[in-house]
């Protein structure tokens, strides 16, 4: 996966980006395109000529079934609850934005990260999108143009990425606790995060309870005491 992620015992927020595999494939769809309308009607050089479309074709749809998979079993792995934004992906797959969300595929993520969740044991909760990226942690609105990725708040002074504060509020809006039961019944070794996932490519993780093992460690030091 082309993303940087946090380390378990990292405090700091994550970022996953959106590896685009139709925008970087793009030149050879294109030229593979071009193969095919140049060819005559049923000659064997346009049968050849489809064959390679379709290959390129298939090609990026593989990675992005590999990514989609692979994604969902890092977050399943790493996170004991995942809130994500209810969003209308037919709606929006008719906008403007239109290549951007075939590209990235949310539809069959989100379905298979509900059933890897499922399997796994975790909690996947589903929140309003209206209004989270227009919004600060503190409840004040702050209006912000799509091209403004930077996030700052008259009323509370927070300034800070707009991704990062957008996760924020989707997990104040998911109402996560700091000790979810799933996280320590199903899989104790699974750390208390959660994350977010937004419409701007990019998937923001944002710690929201203590590590399991420097718990565990300070529990070991206050028996050692006693």
């Amino acid at each position: 996966m082309s993303a940087w992620t946090a380390s378990p015992r990292s405090r700091t927020a994550a970022r996953l980006i959106n590896p685009r595999h139709l925008a970087k494939g793009k030149a050879r769809l294109r030229r593979a395109q071009r193969k095919v309308a140049r060819r005559k009607r049923g000659s064997h050089r346009r049968r050849k000529a489809v064959i390679l479309l379709a290959k390129a074709q298939r090609k990026i749809r593989n990675q992005r079934l590999n990514f989609h998979h692979e994604l969902s079993f890092w977050l399943v792995c790493c996170f004991g609850l995942i809130a994500v934004e209810d969003l209308n992906i037919g709606g929006l797959s008719r906008g403007r934005l239109a290549r951007s969300v075939h590209d990235a595929g949310w539809g069959s993520f989100f379905r298979m990260l509900a059933y890897k969740a499922e399997s796994a044991g975790r909690e996947l909760v589903k929140v309003d999108p209206r209004g989270t990226s227009q919004t600060c942690t503190c409840g004040a609105p702050v209006r912000k143009s799509l091209r403004q990725r930077w996030h700052d708040c008259q009323a509370c002074g927070l300034s800070a990425p707009r991704d990062v504060v957008r996760a924020q509020v989707i997990l104040q809006r998911a109402r996560i606790g700091r000790s979810r039961p799933n996280v320590g019944v199903v899989a104790p070794s699974v750390s208390r995060e959660a994350v977010c996932c937004s419409m701007t490519g990019v998937i923001t993780c944002t710690r929201v309870a203590g590590f399991l093992l420097g718990f565990v460690h300070e529990l070991s030091r206050q028996q050692a005491k006693n």
